[in-house]
């Protein structure tokens, strides 16, 4: 989205190959200006985007959630996606964006199925995982991708381990 005001953000193969188990294509920690809003249709991958402050709506193919600190949700193909933010208190997120024959079932197993949403507690439960995929995938480096990969998985674990009932 255009409506950060700043952002860490990295890209990793944006056309992983077909067969490839897991692949993480980017991430990254946004922070929404007060007019902070996206609509989309679709998306090309698997996502899971994770809220550390701030206050927003996320619609998943018409279903509404409130977006505050420890919510997460996902989405990906053929889940339509609106998401705004609070003008009087911006979102700060994390996302990743990933594909592969194994991501839906890597969503699944941690009971985040596209067009849901979850709550972890405490609500900085994942940051610690989500800066350790931002800083492997900033660092460009040959097994960036591969430990991309791995640390979405222990995502998954976490996100089982630190799940809380929604508000």
């Amino acid at each position: 989205s255009e409506k950060v005001v700043r952002a860490r953000r990295f890209y990793l193969s944006l056309n992983p190959p077909k067969d490839c188990p897991l692949a993480v294509v980017c991430g990254g920690l946004e922070h929404a200006t007060p007019e902070y809003a996206i609509r989309r249709d679709s998306f090309p991958f698997y996502a899971i985007e994770y809220v550390v402050w701030g206050r927003g709506e996320v619609k998943l193919n018409g279903r509404g959630g409130s977006l505050q600190a420890g919510r997460l949700f996902s989405y990906g193909p053929g889940v339509r996606q609106e998401i705004t933010g609070d003008p009087a208190k911006p979102l700060v997120k994390y996302f990743v964006d990933f594909a592969g024959r194994d991501a839906l079932a890597q969503l699944r197993s941690c009971r985040l199925a596209p067009g849901s949403v979850s709550q972890v507690f405490p609500a900085n439960a994942l940051q610690a995982l989500f800066d350790e995929l931002v800083q492997t995938g900033l660092r460009a480096h040959r097994s960036s991708a591969v430990l991309c990969a791995k640390v979405l998985e222990c995502l998954a674990l976490k996100i089982n381990l630190a799940r809380a009932p929604l508000e």
